[in-house]
């Protein structure tokens, strides 16, 4: 075993002693002729110390057989071997720097000798770009995933207010039944899956009655605690109002058996009922839903704007849950509240104002003659004088009916039908669309808005009427099938769709569609947003017939005044609220050109 120490550890000291051990190793070779020789070296090295390190080191232990000629001296030995090794091909080693810097014991073998201008250290920066490796790709050569485009137009997301008010609209206009059941009727009579579906149907009601009247007991409790508070304060003036209100509350805890923090977070979301109880009256609490349990508990949007808003939805709450859901006042006979029931009839009766009640809709037609009548309906009425007996809509009379739209079966029977193009309108029970009438500002008289969003594409509802023929000077919706020409009259009986006001950029239009073998005539959704106004595109057929003319302004919607053909002067009333410039375009409709005849001017308004 040959050692060096640290101070001989130099290229030249190892290259010498090595030829030496070569040479030793070939004189006591029994057989000079062919000598076999295995060399193993074992060590230790430090590369901050390595003066001149090797550019090569074998990791792994390699056992070689090197045939040699017997040399003759020390040198011709080095130098024969060192021959026999550049002519063989080896492959190339790994850098010394990876592993040396490890400083474990490891084992070489396999060493052989190299030339002189292989042992010497290349620099990497002087190296062929060809053979270096290439620490970074480029960007452009590697294969990149296509990227998703949206098509979608960015929108805002409702906030935590937007989703309460639009809940308590489709609890109000949705299948919401107060009828409360006993817990032994709830079992499944049968084992089919009908009976299962109804016995699902009857919990979900008897939950949401009870939800209902769970957020009314617990806003009402919170009025008791405060009353409680006033009372110990006004029998013991000397106590403080946190002492009063920590001795009702210690008395509360007994009572629920609650902690007192649960207790404290509890009333926490209670309270938030009570101030909205406060604002939108009883009504909100009855059909708010499981959406204000959230919004009580992490107030958000919970501001003066949100509660002025409220004040004011507040009206319109009461009309639509009094008109659909007439019974629901009895949920407060359980804490002993009894309200009067003020709105009665269809909930299109009633015209919603921005200021004060709401009136009856007769009301708002006093200026024309004659009592006003106008009755609400949900299928279209057929002129007996005008058509007997016959539907002039009718495009087919033997089913089974298939829609032309999607191709599938239509049928009023839900189990059979197939069709969903306007599953709102057909196919089902309809329920009441989320729409009221208000009374507009700028002299159109009323308007319609709407309660909820409505998506594009989906119905807002069905132009209903009276179907009959031969009327001019009115306003009447003109259709045609085949031969027969009819049309759609709403001036005694219809539905909430002849309120809605004509518009230059309006957000729904009229579709037709067939249902059951009969043309039905939609109004169909551009995308309405929540408390917008809706609106429809009368069309320029609709104003030849008509007395009329429409006046568009650049800062409201287009609006209709009665006007005779003649040359006289338009009264346009304004409101107060208006600028002081408004550019107007009058459209005459003297003339058949319509729209050739255009003036626009810009006129001065005064508060």
């Amino acid at each position: 075993m040959y050692t060096l120490d640290h101070a001989e550890c130099t290229r030249e000291n190892l290259l010498s002693r090595i030829a030496t051990i070569i040479d030793e190793e070939l004189a006591r070779s029994n057989d000079p002729s062919r000598p076999l020789l295995r060399i193993e070296a074992i060590g230790t090295i430090d590369m901050r110390s390595w003066h001149n390190p090797p550019s090569q080191i074998v990791h792994d232990t390699a056992s070689a057989n090197l045939p040699s000629p017997p040399p003759t001296d020390s040198s011709e030995s080095a130098a024969c071997l060192s021959h026999q090794q550049s002519e063989s091909q080896t492959p190339e080693l790994d850098d010394p720097l990876a592993t040396a810097s490890t400083k474990r014991r490891k084992i070489v073998g396999g060493l052989r000798l190299a030339k002189a201008a292989t042992l010497q250290r290349e620099n990497p920066r002087e190296a062929s770009p060809e053979a270096a490796r290439r620490l970074q790709a480029d960007a452009k050569s590697i294969p990149q995933r296509k990227r998703h485009r949206h098509v979608e137009t960015p929108a805002l997301r409702p906030s935590s207010w937007d989703k309460l008010v639009q809940g308590i609209w489709q609890q109000i206009h949705g299948p919401f039944e107060f009828s409360h059941e006993r817990l032994d009727t709830l079992n499944a009579a049968g084992e089919t899956f009908r009976d299962v579906s109804s016995l699902c149907l009857r919990v979900i009601k008897a939950s949401r009655f009870c939800r209902s009247l769970e957020v009314i007991v617990q806003a009402h409790w919170i009025e008791c605690f405060d009353a409680r508070v006033e009372a110990v304060l006004q029998r013991q003036p000397a106590t403080s109002r946190t002492q009063a209100r920590k001795l009702i509350l210690a008395e509360a805890c007994r009572d629920f058996g609650w902690a007192e923090k649960y207790l404290r977070n509890q009333m926490a979301v209670w309270r938030g009922y009570r101030e909205i109880k406060d604002v939108g009256g009883w009504v909100t609490l009855a059909f708010a839903g499981a959406g204000i349990y959230r919004y009580c508990k992490y107030r958000i949007g919970f501001d003066q704007r949100s509660m002025s808003q409220l004040r004011r939805l507040r009206k319109r709450f009461e009309v639509a849950a009094g008109t659909l859901h007439p019974e629901w006042p009895k949920l407060l006979s359980v804490i002993g509240v009894s309200l009067d029931h003020r709105y009665h009839g269809h909930p299109h009766d009633w015209v919603m104002q921005d200021e004060g009640d709401p009136v009856p809709l007769a009301a708002t037609y006093q200026h024309q003659p004659g009592p006003f009548i106008y009755r609400q309906i949900t299928e279209p009425v057929i002129d007996e004088d005008a058509w007997q007996d016959i539907d002039p809509r009718r495009i087919s009379h033997r089913g089974p009916y298939i829609c032309a739209v999607c191709e599938r079966v239509q049928s009023d029977e839900p189990s059979t039908n197939q069709c969903t193009c306007f599953p709102d309108l057909y196919g089902d029970k309809t329920r009441p669309r989320a729409v009221q009438v208000f009374r507009t500002k700028d002299g159109r008289n009323n308007g319609v808005v709407a309660c909820c969003p409505f998506e594009r594409g989906t119905a807002v509802g069905e132009f209903i009427g009276r179907i009959t023929s031969g009327l001019s000077g009115i306003d009447v919706m003109e259709g045609r099938v085949g031969e027969n020409t009819y049309q759609i009259w709403q001036g005694r009986e219809g539905n909430f769709t002849r309120f809605i006001n004509h518009s230059c950029a309006p957000n729904c239009q009229f579709q037709k569609f067939v249902w059951l073998g009969v043309e039905r005539v939609i109004l169909v959704s551009r995308g309405i947003e929540a408390e917008r106004e809706i609106t429809v595109d009368y069309g320029d057929r609709y104003w030849e017939k008509l007395e009329k003319r429409f006046i568009t302004a650049t800062k409201a919607d287009c609006y209709l005044l009665d006007h005779a053909k003649t040359r006289s002067p338009l009264t346009i009333p304004l409101s107060s609220s208006s600028s002081s410039l408004m550019s107007l375009s009058i459209f005459s409709k003297a003339s058949p050109s319509q729209l050739r005849y255009r003036a626009r001017f810009s006129i001065p308004v005064t508060a």
